[in-house]
């Protein structure tokens, strides 16, 4: 009757060298690519879950609240009057628009917050992504107060009357 088991070694006869360089080589050589729970795999996911969305900011809303103060709102209401439409729903029209976008920012930010979790795998957010991701929220804050103290510069007048 045949067996499908090889023999055992006799003791003491060990691993001969040339097998034993063979499995070492296989064993210790490092992997072409970093595995998905490899901290240099986590930090590559981060970043790229990061740079989407700061892509993301940049294109719909970065520029849209860059620049925004009471001048805007006034120049809304400008061209209102020069088409011969009411200013302040104009100016209502395009606040509420506003509005909308950074509601839209936030909910990006917090599908950010989800997908960071997600690249994590369950342990904690490093320090370099938790700082990203408080400096965008820091940003959508910014441009919250930005469009509050040009509607209320707008309706209250400029620096002086403060």
């Amino acid at each position: 009757m045949s067996s499908t088991f090889s023999p055992r070694p006799r003791r003491g006869a060990g691993l001969g060298p040339g097998v034993a360089g063979r499995a070492f080589a296989v064993v210790g050589r490092a992997p072409r690519s970093p595995v998905p729970w490899s901290q240099e795999s986590v930090d590559d996911g981060l970043q790229g879950v990061l740079a989407g969305h700061q892509q993301l900011v940049a294109e719909r809303w970065e520029t849209v609240f860059e620049d925004l103060d009471e001048d805007v709102l006034g120049e809304v209401a400008q061209e209102a009057r020069q088409d011969g439409q009411d200013p302040g729903l104009a100016v209502d029209v395009f606040v509420r628009g506003l509005v909308r976008q950074l509601e839209d920012w936030k909910k990006a930010g917090s599908a950010l917050e989800e997908a960071l979790g997600a690249v994590v795998l369950g342990r904690p957010l490093p320090v370099w992504a938790a700082d990203c991701l408080a400096a965008e929220q820091g940003r959508l804050w910014g441009a919250r107060q930005a469009l509050l103290e040009a509607v209320a510069r707008y309706h209250h007048g400029g620096p002086g009357a403060w």
